[in-house]
């Protein structure tokens, strides 16, 4: 009985100091309550800030390709950014205001950051156009700053959020989505408007001009075009149907060499897999030489009308199309200006 008594005693002394445990450690229960609550609130809206400034940063690269601007329109994808990032909402509330900046990223060295395109000496190579986009939620943008429910408490009651994302629009490249056939420079220089950025209209049906394509070809003269087997040196008919069912991913660039194929390939314009009807991303080089190794000067936008299989005398008619994004390329590495196709804008940050 005695040592039950004396265990009574001593509880019975210790009255009162859960009390003053409980009240010790509240700030650090606070703590914690402000960590699991207030932290994934600011993580929550930082990602919707962030969808924000991705889409806004991806829809103004996209713009820089409309026609009105030389060699971008910058004040297009400028105002497109700043209405696509208005039409998202975060901490409750639509988004009403964001930072837009243009410039040049370069893809070969990522590390110069943004650069206006009113700097002197850019664009160099690599470089391709580029928009920012920032949107905060603070005391002065966007309804902010956050409030926060429990980290008041520890001194804490606000919180300014922040995302930026910065998008380029790269030239068509190689994958799976470049057409195997060089077309040479003088052909496109002749029907291609570098003033407009679109290809020349013909006068008598307003639309581009139609023109037919091969290796004889003398309007405008010094060659026209022939199959490439880009990368690799092949003058195979079959080497050339897999690239054009996309059966080969393929790695080219503006400045890249590809290799003009040489002989007739007359089965190539019959085949019943060509993309007629269809717009395609065609390399252009500076001479059509068959069976030589010729750097790309451009990669342009062409849209395939037809395809005539005659002998030694086959051809492809089409025209030359502009702002053609083509999904089945990859980036080019920012070699040259992009002259009718691209590929479609890539985040870089």
């Amino acid at each position: 009985m005695a040592p039950s008594s004396h265990i009574i005693k001593r509880l019975h002394g210790q009255h009162g100091s859960a009390s003053i445990w409980f009240a010790l450690c509240m700030p650090v229960l606070l703590g914690f309550a402000a960590l699991a609550i207030d932290l994934a609130r600011i993580n929550l809206t930082r990602v919707e800030l962030q969808n924000a400034a991705d889409a806004a940063a991806l829809a103004g690269a996209r713009s820089l390709s409309d026609t009105g601007g030389n060699p971008y329109n910058w004040t297009e994808a400028t105002a497109t950014a700043l209405d696509v990032a208005r039409r998202n909402s975060a901490n409750s509330a639509r988004i009403q205001d964001a930072l837009i900046e243009m410039g040049y990223w370069n893809l070969q060295d990522p590390s110069l950051g943004l650069r206006d395109p009113g700097t002197p000496g850019v664009p160099v190579t690599g470089d391709v156009p580029a928009i920012r986009t920032t949107v905060t939620i603070s005391a002065t943008q966007n309804n902010g700053p956050l409030k926060l429910f429990f980290a008041p408490i520890l001194g804490i009651a606000e919180s300014d959020v922040r995302a930026s994302a910065i998008a380029v629009l790269p030239a068509a490249g190689g994958g799976t989505g470049m057409f195997p056939f060089a077309i040479g420079f003088g052909i496109f220089d002749h029907f291609w408007d570098t003033t407009t950025r679109k290809p020349r209209l013909d006068p008598n049906t307003a639309q581009p001009y139609s023109l037919i394509i091969n290796l004889d070809s003398v309007y405008p003269k010094g060659g026209a075009g022939t199959w490439s087997s880009l990368t690799t040196q092949s003058n195979a008919d079959s080497y050339m149907r897999n690239l054009i069912d996309g059966g080969i991913n393929v790695d080219v660039s503006i400045g890249m060499d590809i290799y003009i194929a040489s002989g007739v390939m007359a089965n190539l314009y019959g085949d019943n897999n060509l993309p007629i009807g269809k717009d395609v991303a065609v390399p252009v080089v500076q001479n059509v030489s068959a069976g030589s190794w010729q750097p790309v000067v451009a990669i342009a936008g062409f849209h395939i009308e037809s395809s005539t299989k005659q002998g030694n005398k086959s051809y492809i008619t089409g025209h030359f199309i502009d702002n053609a994004t083509f999904g089945t390329t990859n980036p080019g590495i920012g070699n040259g200006q992009p002259l009718g196709a691209y590929s479609p804008p890539i985040l870089v940050e």
